[in-house]
């Protein structure tokens, strides 16, 4: 069945704001590169895609419980979206189109960002009451596409999200010794980090929301080609591909 989509789009304006606020400070933000932008998209939007995220009902969702993560809930990719409303379906069309990857570019310097439409591991991502993400740096390639990692972005949508809850993400040094930044997943905040093999981040401690409440957000990759990382440094060499990497504080 043909689905009509939503009347939105993104347009370079909506995101100059945010370029000119952070790219300045993008690679210099400790433990390693990275942003978080308040009030990302326009709050109507932003209000919007909260209301249509899927419940953790959504009979595609997969639950995930093991000693590193347990109470997430994510893999609707593996569905193609299936059943997920047009709204949220369109903003994550969006996260791969022309004009958010050159947003991204401005904001990184990094050049030639490859999104991924099969949204491998990413799409929409839920921790329920309870769960947690132990700390770990992401898979390091997509070995479908011969690419490498180079950034991952948040969106989180939690209307009315308090402190005492939990759910920040931590992001820790590549030495372990103490977490460096706690990020709340507040509701419109965006995340983007660069990725390595030694930034560590992860939500560590048990979520405390209430029942009826969850961490939420929409979650996508970015990736380089080897091509392009050599133009950059004639010394780069293609690391092998790796899963996640778990690790523990010191």
């Amino acid at each position: 069945m043909l689905v009509h989509g939503p009347g939105f789009f993104f347009e370079p304006a909506l995101f100059a704001e945010h370029v000119a606020r952070h790219a300045a400070t993008f690679p210099s933000a400790q433990p390693f590169a990275h942003a978080v932008i308040d009030d990302f998209l326009p709050a109507t939007l932003a209000d919007a895609l909260a209301s249509a995220f899927p419940a953790p009902s959504h009979p595609h969702f997969r639950r995930v419980d093991h000693a590193e993560q347990a109470g997430r809930l994510g893999h609707l990719q593996r569905a193609d979206f299936e059943g997920v409303d047009p709204l949220v379906r369109h903003a994550l069309d969006q996260l791969n189109g022309a004009v958010f990857l050159r947003f991204l570019e401005q904001l990184t310097g990094l050049r030639g960002l490859i999104g991924d439409p099969s949204f491998r591991a990413a799409g929409v991502h839920v921790t329920l009451p309870g769960g947690h993400l132990d700390l770990h740096a992401d898979f390091n390639r997509d070995r479908f596409r011969g690419l490498a990692r180079a950034l991952t972005v948040l969106l989180y949508l939690n209307p009315g999200w308090q402190d005492g809850w939990g759910g920040a993400l931590e992001l820790w040094p590549a030495d372990r010794s103490a977490c460096a930044q706690r990020i709340a997943p507040l509701h419109n905040r965006c995340v983007v980090m660069l990725h390595s093999d030694d930034g560590y981040h992860g939500h560590p401690q048990p979520l405390g929301c209430p029942p009826e409440r969850a961490r939420k957000s929409l979650v996508a990759y970015y990736y380089q080609s080897d091509e392009t990382r050599r133009a950059a440094d004639p010394s780069y060499t293609p690391a092998p591909a790796h899963g996640a990497l778990w690790v523990r504080p010191r």
